[in-house]
């Protein structure tokens, strides 16, 4: 949990990296409610779609070795669907 200042116009910074986290961008439009036991406050996207861009993966995901290409990653998704499929 961070520490934020609220300042006289009772704004805070939201964290960068929280925010990439639920896919806020600057101008983002934000809900903000009590907390059901009264003691915080929650944010939320106003247009929370439950789909998250995919610049949230980011900083997320780490692979070692070589890079993968894009038809490489497609094949194995494939061949994982067609294993799936076999099983039913």
């Amino acid at each position: 949990m961070r520490t934020m200042t609220l300042s006289a116009k009772r704004q805070v910074v939201l964290p960068a990296d929280l925010c990439r986290q639920v896919a806020l961008a600057p101008g983002a439009q934000v809900q903000v409610k009590l907390a059901p036991d009264g003691n915080g406050i929650l944010i939320r996207s106003a247009a929370s779609t439950g789909r998250k861009s995919a610049s949230v993966l980011f900083d997320r995901l780490i692979h070692e070795g070589s890079p993968v290409s894009i038809d490489a990653l497609q094949g194995a998704a494939i061949a994982k669907k067609l294993a799936k499929a076999r099983k039913l």
